[in-house]
């Protein structure tokens, strides 16, 4: 064979291999971020408070980016007076992977002894805030306060007082109150503590151990200032991974707990 026709058949020969990968390559399904869990045992719950503030923006984009359910729970108060903050909050209005929920308007004005003394005075501060951010579920977490009340048979709180005010939400507006199971925390650089495999393993034992709310449901709790940290951010990213991957384990919005 001349050399001509030796370079001719290399030629084709290249051009048919790019031809079959090509082929290869459009018949290959991307990888799946979500799995089938059909028989999973354990579902999880992911939320977060005090938003819209600084961090909610690298919030949303991460929840955008892994794709997994996240419940938040938002004041209304800050977006009021902060127009950045009140493009957050269009921003997480248009984000499927989002259910936004009521935290209170004024946050209790972080004096909540003050604030849980007028029960009334917390209906009328949840209503506003409903009104304002223009919300059409009935989910509530209590400003400063672990408390849960989800009718009038199923409730657990810190104190009388805001136990009352739950009630009061519950009677007048059927608002349920969620509390939570587990906190991810931070120290005092506001980096979150724990490798995203530690918070991993505590969960799972929770769970397994039934020392949650509700046996086989975990509420997790963090907040919106955390993640203007790329590495707090990181963490996130690497438990939700962490979840989605657990054949055990289905990441829910809490409206359906």
């Amino acid at each position: 064979m001349s050399k001509k026709s030796l370079i001719i058949a290399a030629v084709l020969f290249l051009i048919i291999d790019c031809v079959l990968m090509t082929v290869k390559l459009s018949q290959k399904k991307p990888k799946p971020i979500h799995k089938e869990k059909p028989h999973y045992k354990y579902s999880i719950y992911f939320t977060s408070d005090d938003g819209p503030l600084v961090g909610s923006k690298d919030l949303n984009q991460l929840v955008l980016d892994y794709e997994f359910p996240l419940t938040l729970f938002l004041v209304g108060r800050p977006l009021s007076q902060d127009k950045t903050l009140k493009e957050y909050y269009q921003e997480y209005r248009k984000n499927r992977y989002l259910l936004l929920e009521n935290h209170s308007f004024s946050h209790a004005n972080f004096h909540y002894k003050h604030y849980y003394k007028d029960s009334d005075g917390v209906v009328k501060d949840f209503i506003k805030n409903r009104d304002l951010l223009e919300l059409n579920s009935s989910l509530t977490r209590l400003p400063g306060r672990n408390v849960w009340y989800l009718n009038n048979n199923d409730y657990k709180g810190e104190s009388n007082n805001s136990l009352t005010a739950a009630a009061k939400l519950y009677k007048e507006y059927q608002f349920k109150t969620f509390g939570w199971d587990y906190e991810i925390r931070v120290n005092s650089k506001r980096k979150i503590i724990l490798s995203a495999l530690k918070h991993y393993k505590r969960i799972k034992t929770l769970l397994k151990e039934g020392k949650t709310y509700k046996k086989g449901s975990i509420v997790i709790l963090m907040h919106d200032q955390l993640f203007h940290n790329k590495e707090n951010l990181k963490t996130l990213g690497e438990l939700v991974l962490l979840f989605q991957d657990d054949d055990e384990c289905k990441l829910k919005f809490l409206n359906r707990y």
